[in-house]
């Protein structure tokens, strides 16, 4: 790409904000002002991030921008910005936007209500980008230009620690403590195999009241992992589960999963088996189900690997083209 692009979001970490500003020579920045947490501070903390991105877009002034929403103050923000103060070049030519939508931006209760406001943002956008069909859909409703872009293949830092490899067979339950998680389910599960260790992901902190107190002998909490050791915790175990009770999420750990090449148990949802078919193992929300793909998975292991490779290679074949519509919607 021969333009200048920044990729404005309003969190504090995104993987597919940092792969896709990679691949479009880019870069992110992450406007995140974590003195200001809480539900009371939350109006004057989307004031500070908004002053801070007009001021960085000021400052930098690109020729293309991307944002990331939720929360759609954020492209509230880029879009105003580009129509009263981005132009560039001799012709003054107005800095176009792009949109990148988190699946919670149309699926999700707690943005419901600005979805109206999402309209009227994605209609001058050069294109909101999105991870399932039903968004897609939404979009064409409205007449605002869309494009079904999956993550691509994460770069993952080299590994480093020891944490993962305690028992002899060992699965990664990719989490975040979200309340659209069933890890109460995966307790229970984990109380049916009593022969596997569980190394859960995620801060303890943002747990449900009382689900701790739930947790089995061999479930295991990593906390918060990060860079090297967040790779070597996916390294280190046989298989990998990544589950949601969210209908529409094409959740990034089964992208991480087919990073390190592992087996994954992954959510029986239309959107994950139109993703990840080959080499992973679709189970429905229960205790039960959960036991028997991971029981599966650990048995299958081998077999399902080399699928989970293959199909590494099938997804960034079938993605290339989209990246490639996508750098001609921004030019």
């Amino acid at each position: 790409m021969s333009f200048k692009l920044v990729f404005i979001v309003w969190s504090n970490y995104s993987q597919r904000a940092e792969n896709l500003a990679a691949e479009l020579h880019g870069c992110v920045s992450f406007q995140y002002e974590a003195r200001l947490k809480g539900r009371w501070l939350l109006p004057l903390r989307y004031l500070a991030q908004g002053w801070k991105t007009w001021r960085f877009l000021e400052r930098e002034r690109p020729e293309v921008v991307l944002v990331q929403t939720p929360p759609v103050f954020a492209p509230l923000v880029v879009a105003a910005w580009c129509k009263l103060r981005g132009k560039t070049g001799p012709s003054m030519r107005r800095i176009p936007y792009a949109i990148d939508c988190h699946t919670s931006t149309f699926h999700h209760r707690l943005w419901r209500w600005a979805l109206p406001l999402q309209r009227l943002l994605s209609r001058p956008a050069a294109v909101s980008l999105v991870t399932d069909h039903a968004a897609l859909s939404t979009l064409k409703i409205w007449k605002a230009n869309g494009l079904l872009l999956e993550n691509p293949l994460p770069a993952l830092s080299p590994a480093t620690g020891t944490i993962g490899s305690g028992g002899e067979a060992r699965v990664a339950v990719i989490s975040t403590f979200d309340d659209d998680e069933p890890i109460a389910e995966v307790f229970t599960a984990s109380r049916l195999l009593p022969q596997v260790t569980f190394y859960l992901t995620g801060d303890p902190k943002r747990a449900a009241t009382g689900l701790l107190a739930q947790k089995p002998e061999n479930v295991n909490l990593t906390g918060f992992l990060r860079g090297g050791s967040y790779t070597g915790l996916l390294q280190n175990v046989h298989g990998i589960a990544v589950l949601t009770n969210a209908p529409h999420a094409v959740n990034c750990g089964a992208y991480e999963a087919l990073a390190v090449a592992k087996p994954a148990i992954v959510s029986d949802w239309p959107e994950l088996r139109r993703c990840f078919t080959p080499g992973f193992i679709f189970v429905k929300n229960t205790p039960e189900s959960i036991a028997a793909g991971v029981k599966k998975m650990l048995n299958e292991q081998v077999m399902l690997t080399t699928k989970v490779i293959a199909l590494r290679s099938e997804l960034a074949c079938i993605r290339q083209p989209k990246l490639e519509e996508l750098a001609a919607l921004l030019r």
